[in-house]
């Protein structure tokens, strides 16, 4: 899925979240949709959405790993409120050629459904801006 790149007038200063990187390291641009539960993971994924996985879809994806693959092969960066660098978010992630960001604390509360944002991945940091 191809990345946006944005010209330096557009970028964003400071952050408006955190997180640590687990998956491939870059830049994408899209539009934010939050999952709150299993089902709202069952839709056609648009080529620029930003998945956020709110911390009520934890236990669903820890026992359901293959639901988790299937979402990265749908989507090109997801944001989570919970996961852990060596766990598998990154596994899946570098797998599917991911960008990931995990431990972003109250993501699905500061961003909405339809935000457009920039998420930057690099070593072990991730940073989420927002665009307009």
């Amino acid at each position: 899925m191809p990345q946006e790149k944005l010209s330096p007038d557009e970028i964003p200063l400071f952050p408006i979240l955190r997180g640590e990187s687990v998956g491939q390291d870059g830049e994408f641009s899209g539009h934010v949709f939050i999952v709150h539960s299993p089902e709202d993971t069952d839709r056609d994924w648009a080529s620029d959405d930003i998945v956020v996985l709110d911390k009520e879809t934890e236990s669903y994806f820890n026992e359901n790993p293959g639901a988790l693959d299937k979402l990265f092969q749908n989507v090109s960066a997801v944001l989570s409120e919970y996961g852990e660098p060596m766990g598998q978010f990154s596994s899946i992630a570098y797998e599917r050629d991911a960008i990931c960001v995990v431990k972003v604390p109250d993501a699905s509360h500061v961003l909405e459904n339809g935000m457009h944002i920039r998420v930057t991945a690099t070593e072990n940091q991730g940073d989420i801006y927002f665009i307009d």
